[in-house]
């Protein structure tokens, strides 16, 4: 497609790579189209057209600052309450509010990613609909954190791992298995191959790591939709509000493990362990669940859209004592 005179298209991984290192030299190292083209073997011209392309491509985003700092005074407070080490919160006036929410995480760890890291994502709804923004990462090994599910009739997608998995520089260690089994004995047998066991320890040391929070809530929660009801009801018996990665916590972080035999994915033992793990989560309807998320101590940086915030903020001011 056509996008002001220019023509559009998703580039492949190794010319992503490259558009995000000429963008990286003009925009952050400050170097000249002239100074950019000696260096890549190319032609001041070229320089220019790969940066308006970069540019389309979503490898360079432009923010025009307003002046207000309302914005980060409020991701800071957000943050200091959740007793989390930072928000990011993303403004929520987009068509696609998931594929933004997916975008800006993926944002976040491509500014975080150095070469030689292990890099941990969850597959999720959120991260697919943003596979098209999925980042030219540093020379690195990514993890897949959890297996796939099937949602209706649509088949699994798991696009964002074969578009990391494209990049000759990126090492990607994936979990075929899906997220949620029917029964305890297929999971046995599946957390038996050697295959499946390798995938799940290289979680262990992850550098960072990317995980969406749900809550146990009809539409809210992938794993919820695929449960049973007799599932569901018992898990809800046992405190569980959040879900993240098929695993359930409560309100008061503890974990609840009504469907722990059942689920081949990270552990939250893995994500507490991980240098930095993010969450992500939109609508305020899982203010709850990232709540309980942060109360177990799985989440050092949370990304909400507005709306989330906004119940966030207003829930810790409701449980506030008055001074």
């Amino acid at each position: 497609m056509t996008e002001g005179g220019h023509v559009t298209a998703t580039p492949t991984a190794r010319h992503r790579r490259l558009l995000t290192q000429l963008a990286r030299a003009y925009y952050l190292d400050r170097l000249s189209k002239v100074q950019i083209a000696d260096r890549f073997g190319l032609s001041r011209f070229q320089v220019a057209r790969m940066l308006d392309e970069a540019h389309d491509a979503g490898v360079v985003t432009i923010t025009i600052e307003s002046g207000s700092s309302g914005f980060d005074d409020r991701a800071d407070d957000l943050a200091s309450r959740l007793g989390i080490r930072s928000a990011i919160i993303v403004d929520e006036d987009a068509r696609d509010l998931t594929t933004a929410m997916g975008r800006a995480a993926l944002r976040y760890i491509d500014a975080q990613a150095r070469p030689g890291q292990r890099i941990g994502m969850s597959w999720s709804r959120t991260l697919d609909a943003a596979a098209s923004f999925v980042p030219a990462l540093p020379p690195s090994t990514v993890v897949q954190l959890a297996g796939a599910l099937q949602l209706g009739d649509e088949p699994s997608r798991q696009e964002v791992f074969t578009r990391l998995g494209q990049d000759p520089a990126v090492h990607v260690a994936r979990l075929f298995a899906p997220l949620l089994v029917t029964e305890a004995d297929t999971a046995t047998d599946l957390l038996a191959l050697s295959e499946i066991t390798l995938a799940l320890q290289a979680a262990d040391d992850l550098d960072l790591a990317l995980v969406s929070v749900g809550s146990w809530q009809e539409d809210l929660s992938s794993v919820w939709l695929k449960c049973t009801p007799d599932q569901r009801e018992a898990a809800a018996a046992a405190g569980a509000i959040a879900e993240t990665s098929g695993r359930l916590i409560a309100a008061d972080g503890s974990p609840v493990d009504t469907i722990d035999d059942r689920i081949i994915a990270v552990s939250l033992d893995q994500l507490r362990a991980a240098k930095t793990t993010v969450g992500v989560a939109h609508g305020a309807a899982r203010a709850d669940a990232v709540r309980a998320a942060a109360a177990a101590g799985i989440i050092d940086v949370m990304i909400v859209d507005a709306g989330l915030a906004e119940a966030l903020l207003a829930e810790t001011f409701d449980d506030e004592e008055p001074r």
